[in-house]
């Protein structure tokens, strides 16, 4: 499983990432919110001018998302490797719901791509006990199949026996799949599968499921707060991946590794059907439709670029980036200290971007 230690290669790969009510229970959750809308509608009818007008905002956003998912997003990556060269990322095309542009921050979605399994790596194994429990062919390839689990396990009801599966191959010793479960059921898992090509084992598919919070409904009115019901669905992230069109050895030229590591070709999802392993299925083509639309209402692409370069350090203005960071800070030698950094981005240049850092401290006397 180290394809590095190849001269050169080259693939592609395919992600979908979407936010979404557990699909495990999306007929039990469109059932209740058919009752619970009516129920509202009809109490919608009593009320204040206000207070009708945030019921039927629930309404329409609970009608939402029994036809769509939160949030869809899709990219098409050409990965390239050369040892002469080093490493390039082409973004294909990327189209994120509900955002004019894609923010650019979430394009290195981490996975086991590349990466040794957590519960694999050398500095991890005391965390864990393995168990030789079978063989197995996979593709004509026999297999051995190991269980894992932690060594802090205590068996609880909602709890699992085993943390996940081992598939290594007999011959070479390669990972061929990991299959990766949270202690506790609902929290999540994740199953990476490879495949051998030029004797090394390149990540082939990946499916990874995480749960990110609650959707809460209050399912009647209760004369004490503390009496109401509620009724939780839970919301998980789903990432499905796929690796394809590998190539070893490739042509590499020090063109094809030129300018950033990371470079985008096309953002506006117009070639993605070109990539697709599975089309889309109903509720994700009316993500793109409705979250696209309900995101220009409410100014989703202003504030998410906002908000997820402010949280990387950074404000931006047009092709100025200005490091918050370093505006004020404080040391015993210069005490007080105000700064400016800044730094041209992609929009000055997609090759070279020149920064420059000014600062005074109050105290220096130097």
């Amino acid at each position: 499983n180290s394809p590095k230690s190849l001269e050169s290669y080259s693939y592609k790969s395919y992600n979908k990432v979407a936010y979404d009510i557990n699909t495990d229970s999306l007929s039990d959750y469109r059932n209740f919110v058919a009752r619970r809308n009516d129920s509202l509608q009809n109490l919608s009818n009593n009320l204040s001018a206000k207070k009708k007008t945030d019921s039927l905002k629930l309404i329409n956003i609970s009608k939402i998302v029994k036809t769509s998912k939160y949030f869809l997003w899709e990219r098409v990556l050409e990965h390239l490797y050369s040892q002469k060269y080093g490493d390039k990322v082409n973004v294909l095309d990327n189209r994120v719901s509900g955002l004019k542009d894609p923010i650019y921050q979430m394009l290195t979605f981490r996975s086991n791509l590349k990466e040794i399994p957590k519960e694999i790596k050398r500095e991890n194994r005391d965390l864990y006990r393995f168990f030789l429990t079978d063989s197995v062919q996979i593709d004509g390839r026999e297999n051995y199949v190991i269980r894992f689990r932690l060594v802090n396990y205590k068996e609880a009801k909602n709890n699992r026996k085993f943390n996940g599966l081992l598939y290594v191959d007999k011959e070479t010793y390669g990972l061929k799949k990991i299959e990766s479960n949270s202690k506790i059921k609902s929290e999540g898992s994740i199953t990476s599968i490879w495949k051998l090509h030029n004797n090394k084992w390149f990540l082939e598919k990946e499916t990874v499921k995480i749960k990110a919070g609650e959707t809460t409904f209050k399912e009647k009115q209760a004369k004490r707060k503390k009496d109401e019901k509620e009724k939780k669905f839970g919301n998980y992230i789903y990432v499905n991946s796929d690796y394809f069109d590998f190539k070893s050895p490739m042509d590499a030229t020090s063109k094809d590794f030129k300018g950033y590591t990371m470079s985008v070709e096309n953002s506006d999802g117009s070639t993605l059907s070109k990539y697709r392993t599975v089309p889309l299925d109903e509720r994700e083509k009316n993500t793109y439709v409705k979250i696209d639309s309900l995101g220009q209402k409410e100014h989703f692409t202003r504030k998410a670029d906002f908000y997820s370069n402010f949280l990387r350090g950074r404000i931006r203005l047009g092709m100025v980036d200005i490091n918050d960071e370093k505006l004020i800070g404080y040391d015993q030698y210069e005490g007080l200290r105000v700064g400016l950094g800044v730094k041209l981005n992609e929009k000055f240049n997609k090759y070279i971007s020149p920064d420059a850092y000014v600062a005074y401290g109050f105290k220096d006397r130097g």
